[in-house]
């Protein structure tokens, strides 16, 4: 049963909020090496040659991880160059969207106080905060299988109907984001969870 929800007045301050501590001196450090180099390199290459469907580091063929956040990168890279803030951007922005779309879950399920506590405490906890800020896929890959079982999640509890599906469809679209971030955990996480579900209450 849906108990609560947030005003727009609550997700605008929470958004200026969590954007101001996830940007804060967000390109002061130069790139760690070597994560943070390889997930710059390979986007940097695709837009040098054009090729955004062969992800290569130096030229090399590079298939250990899919593509979807090199595609990212590209952008941010065709866009606004090559500068460690705007290559941040991207796991900052996720990090963002998974404390919104936690706050906006929260409070359509438990009510208003618990979703912008639950927001409150993702943004600060140290591994989120960190995560935020490092070119590597664990925090886009995060938010997309959290996306996904939160859709699943308010999908139960929406009668049979048109926004039932919708949710749905959200939760299949978000696990397909996840495998194309980093491979076949965005089905069996996913998987192994709604799976239990059906299993233990014959839905």
């Amino acid at each position: 049963k849906q108990t609560g929800r947030l005003e727009m007045r609550d997700l605008i301050i929470l958004t200026v909020l969590i954007c101001l501590l996830f940007t804060f001196m967000l390109g002061n450090r130069p790139l760690s090496v070597p994560d943070e180099g390889r997930y710059v390199e390979i986007p940097r290459e695709m837009v040098a040659s054009g090729n955004y469907l062969t992800p290569r580091l130096n030229s090399v063929k590079y298939f250990e991880k899919p593509v979807f956040f090199y595609w990212l990168e590209a952008f941010s890279i065709k866009l606004f160059g090559l500068n460690e803030f705007t290559l941040r951007l991207w796991p900052a922005l996720f990090a963002l969207f998974g404390c919104l779309t936690v706050a906006v879950a929260g409070a359509r399920l438990f009510g208003r106080r618990t979703g912008l506590l639950s927001a409150a405490v993702l943004a600060t906890s140290l591994l989120y905060y960190g995560l935020s800020r490092a070119i590597i896929l664990d925090m886009p890959v995060s938010i997309l299988l959290t996306l996904a079982l939160l859709s699943f999640l308010m999908g139960t509890h929406e009668a049979p109907g048109l926004k039932r599906r919708l949710y749905l469809w959200g939760f299949y679209a978000f696990a397909a984001l996840a495998v194309l971030t980093k491979g076949l955990i965005g089905i069996i996480i996913p998987g192994l969870v709604t799976g239990a579900w059906i299993l233990l209450l014959g839905e």
